[in-house]
């Protein structure tokens, strides 16, 4: 997610000044100059270069940075940045680090940090071609973002501010900022500040509405708000982080299987090209790319011969290292996904998604950038080199037979008969299986569980051979959480990751799944972990185990697939009661109760919650006066989490603002899950249209820094009374100090509004053990 791209000279980690001249004559044979509030702007022609770009500097002291907003990554921006990159001796990045680009000769003076931040590493360019190519991205179209027009000061059109997001009905707009506090330094902050004054002049022309700036990191908005002001605001806005020390999740690396069956046709032609012309094996090994890396310092060596013969400073690109870049590409980051552990997939830049390799250990690899910049820069950009120092840091704790998140397309392709795979090769009652209803979808889920069914018949009289029932377990298992992947709306959110590697970064995974063939791999994301081949092992035991769609549907969004319901009053109603739910919430209030009768100060202050700090005024604080209250006299009942902060999902310091919705209906007492349905469907609304009814709540969804406090439910979800209230999730109360849980029991009572999580000392162990193992979401 990037919304600037800055240009900036740097000399011993420090910004320098660029000749400001000849800096403007570069922008203005791209673009045209003008004045805005603050410095000056250069407007592009619509829907190319960027949406305008931001000149820090004068004449005298020269220009300190260019900031181009919301930058298309096409051939026009490729042409400008490399002739400033080329004339001024500038390093071009984006907000994000997601890419830093640092021309090839000379010293580039960058600053460590920064350099150390941008997870790709930083690229050395010697030509244009190496700029976001062409041949190696694939454009999208561009969303439709909302705008509002207003009469700028700079003369040149267009006159529209850009926002990410809106809600017309709230007149709320947003700007997401994904900039990283090492990317944040005195110019590139007076970049932020002029986007502020210009939002600030567009809200002027429109009344009533009001500006939001999201940042991905806490510490870039603290930056942001130190900065020096340009001048007076003359409207409110409203500045929204993660919280103290935190930053939130971006879309990122999303796996495909579309990009790994093109990445292995790919590298097959390249195989087969070398073996015919040079009569070299590459044989997918890692001593294999020592020979490519051979191959490619011949091509390096044609490529100056050919750049030689081009006029100086000519806008030079090879069609041959194009061509090589991406077989060759594919080649290499096939053998990373399969030697060294990984997966292909894409990421997004702007408009354009590129073709990459993530590690296991969560590294996004550019195998087809790597091949491009040894081509063009020839030896000092080995790749054998690169893959040798990969191989070192990010090396799979799996063993190589066992790495299942590589092949979770292969995989796929066996349950469906495709590519390499022969239908009735390897698969019990293969052709009963209705592959032509397997689709990805999830009305195919269906289908899927119907031959499941008869499958589970045939093993239960014995005659499913076991390691026939372990391939339909991976190929069916792969299957069920690619569906979930697939139909969910950002494809980034869910990673396939090996039990080995998961164990790896977080040994404490280990005391909570066995290691199991159902838990060799699985799907995480930043809130949940699920197990789809667990669920499909499950149905081939047991006839009453979940359904494939109930499972899917509770980790799919509102709407998504065709058995995805909304929610209906007789849904709540006809909730089967679970009795061992109210036999817990009955244990903990008993508990609760004992305490009470014995408890002194200092066993009070055991259970106080500390107040963080970082709260201020907010209305959450609160809590901190009522605790004794609640803690004395409060009543226990079941509540359901509807959104918290993300931070609450892994172990921190800090205590966090969340949303639950609640009853003191007896129905609900045997029936938290009943709760937590009625959660799933508002949250599933947050950023979408909503009915009249919900209006209120979807709106307090969208503005995360709202605090509402016992907002019914409408009676289009359910007859019984239930409540939306804000509530502090303190840590302390929580078993493990993570919110791991969908529901849990909070304390209530008439004289305050506010809520607490019941301490975990008063949980029965049943609950605590459910808790920490995942089994209450």
């Amino acid at each position: 997610m990037t919304t600037f791209l800055y240009l900036q000279r740097f000399a011993n980690g420090e910004p320098a000044a660029m000749p400001f001249d000849v800096l403007i004559s570069i922008l203005a044979r791209h673009g045209k100059p003008g004045r805005g509030l603050h410095d000056t702007e250069i407007t592009f022609e619509a829907g190319r270069t960027a949406a305008g770009a931001t000149v820090i500097g004068a004449r005298t002291g020269g220009a300190l940075c260019v900031g181009f907003e919301r930058p298309y990554f096409d051939a026009p921006l490729r042409a400008l940045v490399w002739e400033c990159m080329r004339e001024l001796a500038c390093v071009a990045f984006d907000d994000a680090l997601e890419m830093i680009y640092t021309p090839l000769h000379g010293a580039h003076g960058l600053p460590p940090a920064m350099g150390a931040a941008c997870a790709n590493g930083v690229r050395r360019v010697d030509s244009a071609q190496q700029l976001w190519p062409d041949q190696l991205e694939a454009g999208m179209p561009a969303p439709e973002r909302p705008a509002l027009r207003y009469a700028k000061v700079n003369g040149n059109g267009p006159h529209l501010q850009t926002f990410d997001h809106g809600d017309a009905a709230a007149k709320e707009l947003s700007i997401e900022l994904a900039t990283r506090p090492e990317a944040c330094n005195s110019a590139t902050l007076r970049v932020l500040r002029n986007l502020s004054a210009r939002v600030d002049a567009a809200v002027g022309a429109n009344p009533g509405y009001h500006p939001f700036y999201r940042f991905a990191h806490d510490a870039s908005s603290l930056l942001f708000m130190e900065s020096a002001p340009l001048g007076t605001l003359e409207h409110r806005a409203t500045m929204v982080s993660p919280g103290p020390g935190l930053s939130a999740p971006l879309p990122g690396f999303a796996s495909d299987r579309e990009v790994y069956a093109s990445a292995h046709a790919e590298q097959a032609r390249l195989v087969a090209y070398v073996h015919d012309k040079y009569r070299i094996v590459l044989d997918g090994s890692s001593v294999s790319i020592t020979a490519l890396a051979g191959l490619l310092d011949k091509l390096h060596a044609f490529y100056v011969n050919e750049r030689s013969r081009q006029p100086a400073n000519a806008a030079f690109s090879s069609p041959i290292a194009a061509s090589w870049a991406m077989r060759a590409g594919c080649y290499l980051g096939s053998v990373v996904a399969s030697q060294i552990g990984g997966q292909w997939g894409y990421v997004t830049r702007g408009q354009r998604r590129l073709m990459v390799v993530r590690t296991h250990r969560g590294r996004v690899c550019h195998p087809h950038l790597q091949v491009l910049d040894h081509i063009v820069n020839g030896p000092r950009d080995n790749v054998a080199r690169w893959y040798a120092q990969l191989a070192a840091s990010d090396a799979s704790a799996c063993a190589r037979a066992d790495d299942m998140a590589c092949r979770i397309p292969r995989l796929c392709a066996m349950l469906l008969g495709a590519g390499d795979f022969a239908v009735g090769a390897g698969l019990p009652l293969d052709a009963q299986l209705a592959r032509d209803q397997l689709d990805y979808s999830f009305a195919s889920l269906r289908p899927l569980e119907a031959w499941l069914g008869q499958v589970r018949q045939r093993h239960a009289a014995g005659e499913v051979a076991a390691p026939l029932l372990a391939r339909l377990i991976d190929a069916a298992g792969a299957y069920l959480g690619e569906v979930i992947r697939g139909n969910t709306p950002d494809a980034s959110q869910w990673q396939w990751m090996n039990y080995d590697d998961m164990v790896r970064a977080h040994p404490a995974f280990a005391r909570q799944r066995p290691r199991a063939r159902d838990f060799l791999v699985f799907l995480d994301s930043a809130e949940y972990t699920t197990y789809p081949l667990a669920s499909i092992s499950a149905l081939l035991t047991d006839a009453r185990a979940e359904s494939l769609q109930d499972y899917a549907r509770k980790l799919l969004p509102h709407g998504a697939g065709d058995g995805a319901h909304p929610l209906a009053p007789d849904d709540i109603e006809q909730w089967p009661a679970e009795p061992k739910m109210a036999m817990a919430l009955d244990q903990i209030r008993n508990a609760v109760m004992k305490w009470r009768r014995t408890a002194t100060s200092a066993d009070y202050d055991n259970m106080y919650a500390a107040n963080p700090g970082w709260l201020g005024n907010d209305s959450l604080s609160e809590i901190f006066r009522r605790q004794h209250l609640l803690l004395e006299r409060g009543m226990v009942v079941w509540a359901s989490l509807v959104q918290a902060n993300n931070a609450l999902f892994s172990e921190g310091p800090h205590d966090m603002p969340a949303l639950l919705a609640y009853s003191l209906d007896r129905h609900f007492e045997a029936r938290p899950q009943a709760l937590q349905r009625v959660a799933q469907e508002l949250f599933a609304y947050k950023g979408k249209d909503v009915p009249a009814p919900l209006q209120h709540i979807a709106t307090c969804l969208a503005n995360e820094l709202r605090r509402p406090q016992d907002l019914a439910v409408p009676d289009m979800l359910t007859r019984r009374r239930v409540m939306i209230s804000a509530f502090l999730a303190v840590r302390k109360h929580m078993p493990a100090d993570v919110m791991q849980g969908a529901w849990f029991p909070v304390l209530t009572h008439p004289d305050t509004l506010c809520l607490m999580i019941a301490p975990r000392q008063f949980w029965p162990q049943e609950l605590v053990s459910a808790w920490t193992s995942g089994a209450m979401v």
